[in-house]
């Protein structure tokens, strides 16, 4: 169950292999969970979630992202204290690891090892289980965060 995006107290998640249904995406928030079909983007089914918090998840976008063309994961370097990912569009984006706990406290082995997720715009270390969705997003807003 690879997480595509954490938001909040929202994990956005999907199964490898679920061969007799459409594209979908999972939300969980503690004991809730919900189902949403891709492409277009509408509410399947829930175990528990009230029909607010439901309509609110939708509208938020929250299982949705503003990627770019270009903006894929090419390359990822991590050294002992920067995260440095390259995009197919030839540009760099690097941040200080201290941003990523898991990452800087991870061995240079875990952090060798990682997977390109969400569709070509993240990042997963499976030994850390730490990730990464939309990745310009989450440094960028990571930095600008961080400068505040």
């Amino acid at each position: 169950m690879p997480t595509v995006l954490r938001a909040g107290p929202y994990r956005i998640y999907f199964w490898s292999h679920e061969p007799d249904e459409p594209p979908h995406v999972h939300v969980d928030r503690d004991a809730n969970s919900a189902k949403f079909w891709l492409g277009p983007i509408r509410f399947a089914r829930t175990l528990s979630f009230s029909s607010v918090e439901l309509r609110r998840i939708e509208r938020r976008g929250m299982i949705t992202s503003d990627v770019k063309p270009g903006e894929g994961v090419e390359d990822v370097h991590v050294t002992e204290d920067t995260l440095s990912v390259d995009l197919i569009d030839g540009r760099t984006i690097i941040v200080p690891l201290v941003w990523y706990p898991k990452l800087l406290h991870a061995t240079p082995g875990q952090r060798a090892n990682w997977q390109i997720c969400g569709g070509g715009y993240g990042i997963h270390w499976p030994d850390i289980d730490e990730d990464l969705s939309n990745v310009t997003d989450a440094l960028t807003k990571s930095y600008s965060n961080k400068v505040k």
